[in-house]
């Protein structure tokens, strides 16, 4: 089975964000060592890890970018996990999410990566915000809040 990840999840299970941290943490210590799930990420999802967790203004102290790029790194030597391309058809299928279902600007980097898993397969998310992601009907939403 084939699972997207969110930008949040990587950050939960590698900052102390809330007292949930640890339970992200561990599911998906826990998912990525089971050989029979594969997970996926894409370009934006590990840019945007990188550029939150360095960001002084909202972590005290803040991951160092020798940090963080080895952390987004190691997810790209992992042999259960891809890096999806970003390529016209996930363009297409995103400007077709956001007409459909009237969303604004706010809504442009979940319905691209949304619109990504789906046009390469990949029909589950795992996120910490499910609520950004139940309108996508194709795509089933795993909090790994509530499952750890």
């Amino acid at each position: 089975m084939r699972f997207g990840l969110d930008t949040n999840v990587l950050i939960y299970a590698h900052l102390p964000v809330s007292a949930e941290s640890g339970r992200v943490r561990t599911y998906l210590r826990r998912a990525l060592a089971d050989s029979r799930r594969r997970f996926s990420l894409t370009p934006p999802v590990l840019h945007e890890f990188v550029h939150v967790a360095t960001d002084p203004r909202r972590f005290e102290p803040p991951v160092t970018m020798p940090e963080a790029l080895e952390i987004a790194g190691g997810y790209l030597d992992r042999s259960n996990v891809e890096c999806l391309a970003v390529d016209e058809g996930s363009m297409r299928l995103a400007f077709d999410l956001l007409d459909v279902h009237g969303l604004g600007r706010r809504r442009i980097a979940d319905t691209l990566l949304a619109a990504t898993l789906l046009s390469h397969g990949v029909k589950t998310i795992v996120t910490c915000n499910p609520a950004d992601f139940t309108l996508f009907g194709d795509l089933a939403v795993v909090d790994p809040r509530a499952v750890a």
